[in-house]
């Protein structure tokens, strides 16, 4: 495998028989029943049912698609450069007069610039007439240099408001994961706190009411622009993309009481009262706000039958 081939980017075509006739497979093994066979991201494979008297199926999962280094850096990257040409009238400022005349292929030579330069001046220098061609030989690799060096500091103000982009693109990629994952199963005991049993736990949030996010990776909290977005996945479709998130939206003094909220999970549980918020009727209606949405469990402190843990 090249190495351009190493660790793809997307999934490849299916090849056909006649393409993979003449390749020798690196393996060739035998699952049974419960067997997992992990090959690196980008190998080709094949899977044949072994002749039995049984029914045989097999499941190919994808990891790591779309979630690699420069996932992340093609988010934040477009929106660095932006969010600096803003910033900065330098890098709106027009480029250099005639830039044309010595930058670009058929005026790069291969050698080192400096090198090139060194040996012109010592030859100018060794001579007593100066030669044309030489003097502009030397004139065009000073404006390479003075150009390279210039465009070196464009991409270093870029990339440094790239550096304060790391966390909204993580978010980003946090988003897209919601967006392209199947609805979360809830386990019985998940779904016996949450609003699916309102009956059993009331539906009413209080004070002293107890809560944590349902299951653990089913909402996430990012900031955009002066608001505080939840956005889960409990709504999405069995169908790859049928059904849009539909985030809710809150004010963003109460982001630090949806960060707790969003990161209490299984076997704690956070008190409403607790909840980093200067009003209380604030907490229960965040809380209360989640649990409608059914990504909050919630449990009435004074039931009697039930023991919880906190922190």
């Amino acid at each position: 495998m090249s190495k351009e081939e190493t660790l793809p980017r997307e999934s490849s075509r299916d090849f056909t028989e006649a393409e993979m006739k003449d390749i020798e497979p690196i393996i060739d093994v035998v699952l049974g029943p419960g067997d997992l066979l992990y090959m690196p991201r980008g190998w080709i494979h094949q899977a044949n049912t072994c002749k039995s008297n049984h029914d045989s199926l097999h499941l190919t999962i994808s990891a790591m698609q779309k979630w690699s280094w420069v996932d992340l850096l093609e988010n934040i990257m477009p929106q660095a450069l932006e969010a600096a040409s803003k910033k900065s009238l330098s890098l709106r400022s027009g480029l250099p007069r005639n830039f044309l005349s010595y930058m670009g292929t058929m005026h790069d030579n291969d050698e080192s610039g400096s090198e090139i330069l060194k040996q012109l001046q010592e030859k100018m220098n060794n001579e007593e007439e100066n030669n044309t061609q030489d003097k502009n030989q030397i004139r065009i690799k000073k404006l390479q240099d003075e150009f390279k060096a210039e465009t070196k500091k464009k991409i270093m103000r870029v990339c440094k408001e790239a550096l304060s982009m790391i966390t909204d693109g993580c978010d980003q990629i946090g988003v897209r994961y919601l967006i392209d994952r199947l609805p979360p199963s809830l386990t019985p005991n998940e779904s016996a706190f949450t609003s699916e049993n309102r009956a059993e736990t009331g539906g009413k949030i209080f004070p002293n009411t107890l809560v944590r996010l349902a299951k653990p990776g089913l909402a996430r909290l990012v900031v955009e622009g002066d608001k505080a977005v939840v956005y889960h996945s409990l709504d999405n479709s069995r169908v790859y993309h049928e059904v849009p998130l539909s985030p809710l939206e809150f004010e963003i003094d109460d982001a630090p009481a949806l960060e707790m909220l969003l990161t209490t999970i299984e076997p704690h549980w956070i008190c409403v009262q607790d909840l980093i918020h200067g009003d209380i009727e604030d907490k229960m209606d965040i809380a209360q706000s989640l649990y409608d949405e059914g990504i909050l469990a919630m449990f009435q402190n004074d039931a009697p039958d039930k023991t919880v843990q906190t922190g």
